[in-house]
C-alpha cells in the first residue's frame, strides 16, 4: 500500500498511539498503533532516511513534547 502524506487528501491515520522510529540499517521502520475502524491496529512503514527526513518534517508543527 502506497500512502501520500501532504495538506490535501484526508488523514487516513486520524488517530495516532505509541510513535516510535528505528534506525533499521539501509531504512527506517516508523512503528505506531492507529485506530482503524475503531481498533488499535499496529502499523509499520518502512522509509529511505531521506523520506523520513521530509516526514519528520511535515509532522514537526504536531510535534508534542509533553509526557
Amino acid at each position: 500500500m502506497t500512502v501520500k502524506i501532504d495538506g490535501i487528501e484526508p488523514n487516513i491515520f486520524p488517530e495516532v498511539e505509541h510513535l516510535d522510529v528505528k534506525d533499521a540499517g539501509e531504512n527506517v521502520e516508523v512503528i505506531f498503533e492507529a485506530k482503524i475502524e475503531g481498533k488499535s491496529t499496529p502499523v509499520t512503514i518502512n522509509l529511505s532516511y531521506e523520506q523520513a527526513d521530509a516526514l519528520a518534517y511535515l509532522l514537526e508543527p504536531f510535534r508534542n513534547d509533553e509526557g
